[in-house]
């Protein structure tokens, strides 16, 4: 079956050039209406995907600006959070820009009196309407319920908008800036390298992998992000029971839960947590065959089929748009031999039914 979703995630590379390329003209708006107002912390809004890529940008963001990132579901700021400093900016994402939960956290940000800003594919973004600026993702309509490039494109469209500020107001230096690009370049060049052996490896596990009902994923460091993502993507397709864990939280309890029916996946990236992450598997494996390590091959002894070992750029900072490829392809293409379409939500209209989101009838309108 071709599906929209692969397409997708064979284009972020592209996206991501793209958005880098041409930062300038599309944050205009949010650095003019910025650039000479005091922003002492910045809270980051959105939810599933959205939220996840603020998660995924916020090392390189407090990297620049020196200044707190909080990242937060829009109900959570709306409804409980108390903002105590004035200068504090509020931006809100939603690719699609119907979501009214997002909507709500910018209206309670204004009523603060706090500065707001709203990041967006859709050019009519109901979010739009409700926040100081307007921000465009340029990904392109991504017809699919589970989006892929959005996730990255959505971490790098919130990278340059902070990035152009902080370089306009004298914080971030252009030959240091420079340095960034490069190795964002680095990575997005190596994310096919990912894609083709992503695919190869679903390859061989499929088998072993469509009959499973628990699913975890474990990561760290930066790359909690993908494991929220990753968790997210594999439930809304393959449709069965997925939860994310950070590795210490996973020590922390959840090993006791593990049993022979378990499958198990570890975002390995390279740092300190890496051979702990290589003998939790050699501990998990007494309880369950179904252990799936993605990692680079240093420190690696033994691969097995299991195993997608790829040469990851290992960035701390950007890797994470290569790590989630695994998960997203799993995501894509499991579902499909299970007899599911990737591309169409369980119910194209759940959110227009339960209230979550103001449907436009064009980003919530899915073929068969």
């Amino acid at each position: 079956m071709k599906t929209n979703m692969y397409d997708y995630i064979c284009e972020t590379p592209d996206v991501l050039t793209y958005i880098i390329n041409n930062r300038k003209e599309i944050v205009q708006e949010f650095v003019n209406e910025y650039k000479d107002k005091k922003i002492d912390q910045i809270y980051v809004i959105g939810s599933g995907t959205s939220y996840h890529a603020g998660l995924s940008a916020k090392n390189y963001l407090e990297e620049i600006l020196n200044i707190k990132i909080f990242c937060m579901y829009p109900t959570q700021f709306s409804r409980s959070e108390k903002v105590f400093n004035k200068n504090t900016l509020v931006i809100g994402m939603s690719q699609g820009g119907q979501s009214l939960s997002t909507v709500e956290g910018l209206d309670a940000a204004s009523k603060r009196g706090l500065m707001t800003a709203s990041v967006s594919e859709n050019p009519t973004a109901l979010i739009f309407e409700h926040a100081q600026t307007q921000t465009r993702i340029e990904v392109g309509n991504e017809k699919c319920g589970a989006k892929t490039k959005g996730y990255a494109g959505t971490t790098v469209t919130l990278m340059m908008m902070l990035s152009e500020l902080a370089i306009i107001k004298g914080i971030l230096k252009e030959e240091k800036f420079k340095l960034y690009k490069e190795r964002m370049f680095n990575v997005i060049h190596n994310m096919p390298l990912v894609v083709d052996a992503a695919t190869k490896w679903y390859g061989r596990i499929k088998d072993e992998f469509l009959p499973a009902k628990r699913i975890i994923v474990v990561g760290y460091d930066g790359n909690y992000a993908d494991v929220l993502e990753g968790a997210l993507k594999v439930l809304e397709t393959v449709r069965q029971g997925v939860t994310g864990y950070d590795i210490e939280e996973f020590f922390h309890g959840i090993y006791n839960s593990i049993t022979e029916s378990a499958h198990i996946f570890y975002l390995a990236s390279k740092g300190d947590y890496k051979p702990r992450t290589l003998k939790l598997i050699e501990i998990l494996k007494e309880w369950t065959p179904h252990n799936y390590l993605i990692a680079s091959p240093e420190e690696i002894e033994n691969q097995n089929k299991n195993d997608c070992i790829v040469e990851f750029v290992e960035d701390p900072l950007f890797s994470p748009w290569e790590y989630i490829i695994p998960m997203q392809v799993l995501a894509c293409l499991a579902p499909q031999d299970l007899g599911i379409n990737p591309d169409i939500p369980k119910d194209p209209q759940f959110h227009a039914r339960i209230g979550s989101k103001k449907l436009d009838g064009l980003r919530d309108q899915y073929k068969k």
